[in-house]
This record gives C-alpha cells, sequence and structure tokens, in this order.
C-alpha cells in the first residue's frame, strides 16, 4: 500500500538512540594446555641449561668371584643441555580522548588492550612450544628463540620415510627437524612410541597433543571395544570421537591443540619433565611519554625446558594436519 502523506517516518527523526549493548564478544580461542601443565622455573641468565644423566645397562651376568680383585668401572658423564631465552613483546598505546570518552563494553581503552595483550603473549609462547623453531642465540643484532617440541623431541620418534630429528646431548638443539615423505597416523605408531617411551623411561607420558585433523583420524581408530553411550530411557546419542587411548603401556589423555592446526607432528608428553623457566615473569613498562598519549610495553622472557627425552615421543610426519 501507499505509505499515507505527510506520515513522520523512523527514518525522519533525528534523536534515535544506537542500540549497542554493553558488552564485547571475544571468540578467538585462549587456552594454553602444554603452558598450564608445565612446571614453572626461575631462569637466572638468557641461556637455561641443565643436566641430564642416565643408568649403564642392565646386566644379568654381573657376576664376581669370592676374594677377587677389583677395577674401577668407566663413568659416563652427565649431558649438559640448555635453551635459550625469548623475548615475547606487545607493544600498545592509546590517546587520552581515547581512554576517557564514554564506551561500550569497557572503561579506559589502554586497560582493554593490556588484557588482550597479555592473551595474545600467552598464545605466542603456546605456538612455539608446539613449533619446529630451533634454539636461535641472541646477539646484539639476533632476537634469541627458545627451541619448541619439535626440535626437543628426539628418542621416542616415529618418522616419515626421509624425515629426521637431530639428536640432542649437549648446548642448545639448533637443527630443525626434517619432515619427510607425509603419511597418515595410524594406531600402530601410537603404540611403538609409547613402547619405546617405557623402554627408555619406565614411565609414561600424561598427554597426546595433536592437531584437530589428526584427532578426527585418531577418533577412527578401531580398538578391543566399541564406544556406547548409556542414555537410559532418553534419545541415543552417537558417539564418534575419543578423548583417551589405552595402550599396552598406559593411559593417555587426548588433547585436541588448535595452534597444531596444519602441522604434522603429534607429541606424547610427560608432564613431570617439562618445565617453563622465565626471567622476570610478564612485565609491564611504561614508555616514555611523547605526546597526549600512553604507551606500554609487555614483555615475557622465557623458553620451554625438555628435562628428559626419553619421557616422551613424538610421531612426525604426519598428512592431513
Amino acid at each position: 500500500m501507499t505509505v499515507p502523506t505527510n506520515l513522520y517516518q523512523k527514518d525522519s527523526l533525528k534523536g534515535n538512540r544506537e542500540d549497542l549493548i554493553d558488552k564485547i564478544f571475544q571468540t578467538s580461542p585462549t587456552e594454553t594446555p602444554i603452558t598450564s601443565a608445565a612446571g614453572r622455573v626461575t631462569a637466572t641468565s638468557t641461556f637455561h641449561e641443565w643436566q641430564r644423566d642416565s643408568l649403564s645397562a642392565a646386566n644379568a651376568d654381573n657376576a664376581m668371584i669370592d676374594g677377587d680383585d677389583t677395577a674401577l668401572q668407566a663413568q659416563v658423564a652427565t649431558e649438559r643441555v640448555g635453551n635459550h631465552l625469548q623475548i615475547f613483546s606487545k607493544v600498545i598505546g592509546t590517546s587520552r580522548r581515547a581512554n576517557i570518552i564514554k564506551k561500550a563494553g569497557r572503561g579506559a581503552e589502554q586497560a582493554l588492550l593490556k588484557a588482550k595483550a597479555y592473551l595474545e603473549l600467552k598464545r605466542d609462547f603456546e605456538k612455539m612450544i608446539v613449533s619446529n623453531n630451533p634454539a636461535v642465540a641472541s646477539t646484539t643484532s639476533v632476537a634469541g628463540k627458545s627451541a619448541g617440541l619439535g626440535v626437543q623431541l628426539y628418542l621416542n620418534l616415529s618418522s616419515a620415510a626421509g624425515g629426521s630429528t637431530t639428536s640432542w646431548t649437549t648446548g642448545a638443539p639448533t637443527v630443525a627437524p626434517v619432515t619427510g615423505t607425509p603419511r597418515a597416523m595410524t594406531v600402530a605408531m601410537l603404540n611403538t612410541v609409547q613402547q619405546s617411551i617405557f623402554t627408555n623411561s619406565g614411565v609414561q607420558p600424561d598427554m597426546i597433543v595433536m592437531g584437530p585433523a589428526h584427532k578426527a583420524v585418531f577418533s577412527s581408530f578401531t580398538g578391543i571395544a566399541q564406544n556406547r553411550l548409556d542414555t537410559g530411557k532418553r534419545q541415543g546419542a552417537v558417539v564418534t570421537g575419543a578423548d583417551i587411548f589405552i595402550g599396552d603401556f598406559g593411559t593417555l589423555q587426548v588433547v585436541p591443540h588448535y595452534l597444531m592446526a596444519g602441522a604434522a607432528d603429534t607429541y606424547l608428553l610427560n608432564m613431570d619433565y617439562i618445565d617453563i623457566a622465565t626471567l622476570d615473569g610478564v612485565k609491564t613498562s611504561p614508555l616514555a611519554k611523547t605526546g597526549d598519549s600512553e604507551k606500554e610495553l609487555i614483555t615475557m622472557d622465557a623458553c620451554v625446558a625438555v628435562r628428559s627425552s626419553a619421557a616422551q615421543g613424538k610421531i612426525a610426519g604426519l598428512s592431513g594436519g
């Protein structure tokens, strides 16, 4: 129908109030499962070091003749290894007006940016942990970098054809892994690596950390028992996922990691032997005032330290990450 002549419509109004709710919705994932589960230590230098030791092989024929003379046994020195600390940083700044005007969903704009920066730093650190980044020593012109898990885990390893991870028994791990020819993850790979961890350390990891696509592959593995869900008299549920791996050598929690999307590796981690070493924690420093604004530098100076590669495992060179 035709609009009546001189009808005063909404689009003619000059005093409309905006319909903006007093909230801000942030949907980016912020969980950091490895950082959260790792131990915490304080670093006292920019190169964080620790020692690793092992026992000699068990000898079933260790027998001494009664009254025989003795000779000293050869000893193997400890391994002194380390990782370089990496300075993670965020720089934020807002004008005086941006901080004081009335806004929806927050008060001072600088406080909002600072809260976001803390979460971003935490995610950046977690991304480094699950990476294949080799360690880099700092110089006057080069930023130091912490080696990720992909470089530090070399002993209990399932590699693709042509793939390799360089062993690391002194200093920092500075050689990036070679991926090799990608292959699909199988339950046999998990069983093999889990057995290797048990053979080399006598302990078992806590979790298997993998990318979302590899988690879907994991859930397709067939086992001894079928998935069943008791729903009582309610409508039945379709169960297609699996969150626990029970192998011959222990039970592991499966952790899909959003920061490993596209990654070619899956990690079997014993968090009793993984620490986060930080120099001075997360620091916020105000920057010199150069105008009508407020500026701050936020830093985290830290590295990840795998105390024992023997207690961890890695399945490398996977396709479809």
